[in-house]
């Protein structure tokens, strides 16, 4: 039988633990930030004649854009942000027309090299769970599942 002081211990001991596991836990279960210096400029010059493009064709507001981008667990429900992604991916010539699809051959050659094994990694997690009944909201469903997988390295163009 163990004394009053020996099951303080224990006690004590179990509750630091505890502790410590579930701070551990919480820091890992806080959401990441897109990375300070990310997009760099030179990527940001890349997309800016196909954004205006985009804008004017689906009406979306820079609002949308901004928080679609910046609010770590917002996914707007807005059919022209959505439409936007789904422009931008036609822009880039990146997705299959008829699926939505992203076709990684193009995709690779469409954006800069230094993010291929970034692109590759979120594509192999994306590519079997993008839903939806349009080119749009399967665009949307993508970039959902990207900026989910990889706030560090997403940015909506």
């Amino acid at each position: 039988m163990r004394s009053y002081g020996e099951t303080i211990s224990s006690v004590l001991a179990m509750m630091t633990v505890a502790t410590w596991l579930s701070s551990s836990v919480l820091i890992r279960a806080a959401p990441q930030q897109r990375a300070p210096d990310f997009p760099p400029a030179s990527l940001i010059e890349l997309t800016v004649a196909s954004r205006k493009v985009c804008v004017d064709e689906t009406g979306v507001t820079e609002d949308s854009i901004a928080r679609f981008n910046n609010e770590p667990e917002v996914f707007d429900d807005d059919e022209r942000l959505k439409c936007y992604m789904d422009c931008m991916f036609r822009q880039f010539n990146v997705t299959k027309p008829d699926t939505g699809d992203v076709d990684m051959i193009e995709l690779y050659h469409a954006i800069p090299k230094e993010y291929n094994s970034v692109t590759l990694k979120v594509y192999n997690k994306c590519r079997d769970v993008v839903e939806g009944s349009t080119l749009c909201e399967r665009a949307f469903s993508h970039h959902k599942c990207w900026k989910q997988n990889d706030p560090v390295h997403y940015y909506l163009f």
